[in-house]
């Protein structure tokens, strides 16, 4: 039984929450390997604004660009949104080498909007998108943060879980030290995190994962 009063009435609640009261979303930051990448950023960046807004609050910085999730499908919407600057990035820059860093958070304390004390723990349906073409190398890690309200509270029991769930897709390519290696055509290396992080979300209030994840890397036409 958990000791921890606030976990066991998100457990416990109807999961019917706006996805803005969980505070879901990612803060991204993308990086061309070019010459001219501020103008292939922000080229990019607006290439995505034209059909990937919806249902999202995005605000830019000099350091990353934030992107919460104020409708559902949140993770979908999240998936379609990073998928697209990565390709909007890579073309943009001629095919270039591009890196993008991405977290993703779901029931952060710390997030201002966040209340797990009112809602319950909503089941997201797998992200569905179409393939961009693309293929991409990421270094994938997953971190349940408050697991004391579940089943087991062991947190490598939803990280193992998750790993095998992402061999099973295909997209695991090897395990290195302190992440997973995913790869496959960019949407799919991208669903298969965020379905990860989502499926443990249903049951653990606090889930945070990250990926870096890698197009056109000259070490991989050496290899």
């Amino acid at each position: 039984m958990s000791t921890t009063p606030h976990l066991d009435a998100a457990l416990a609640a109807t999961p019917d929450t706006a996805p803005d009261a969980l505070g879901i979303g990612m803060r991204l930051s993308i990086h061309p390997h070019c010459d001219d990448f501020e103008a292939v950023i922000l080229s990019a960046l607006a290439d995505v604004a034209d059909d990937h807004l919806e249902g999202l609050e995005v605000v830019t910085d000099e350091v990353s660009t934030y992107v919460g999730a104020r409708t559902g499908p949140a993770e979908e919407r999240l998936a379609s949104y990073a998928a697209a600057l990565v390709t909007a990035t890579s073309r943009r820059s001629r095919g270039g080498h591009v890196v993008a860093h991405v977290l993703l958070s779901r029931g952060c304390p710390g997030e201002v909007t966040c209340d797990l004390t009112v809602s319950g723990l909503p089941t997201a349906a797998p992200v569905r998108l179409a393939p961009t073409g693309l293929q991409a190398v990421a270094q994938w890690s997953l971190y349940p943060l408050l697991d004391g309200g579940s089943a087991d509270g062991n947190h490598m029991a939803h990280i193992e879980r998750a790993i095998a769930a992402a061999r099973e897709r295909g997209t695991v390519s090897a395990a290195t030290h302190y992440a997973t290696t995913l790869t496959g055509d960019v949407a799919e290396v991208l669903a298969t995190a965020v379905d990860a992080w989502a499926q443990v979300g249903a049951v653990v209030p606090h889930v945070v994962t990250h990926l870096t994840v890698s197009v056109g890397s000259p070490t991989g036409s050496r290899a």
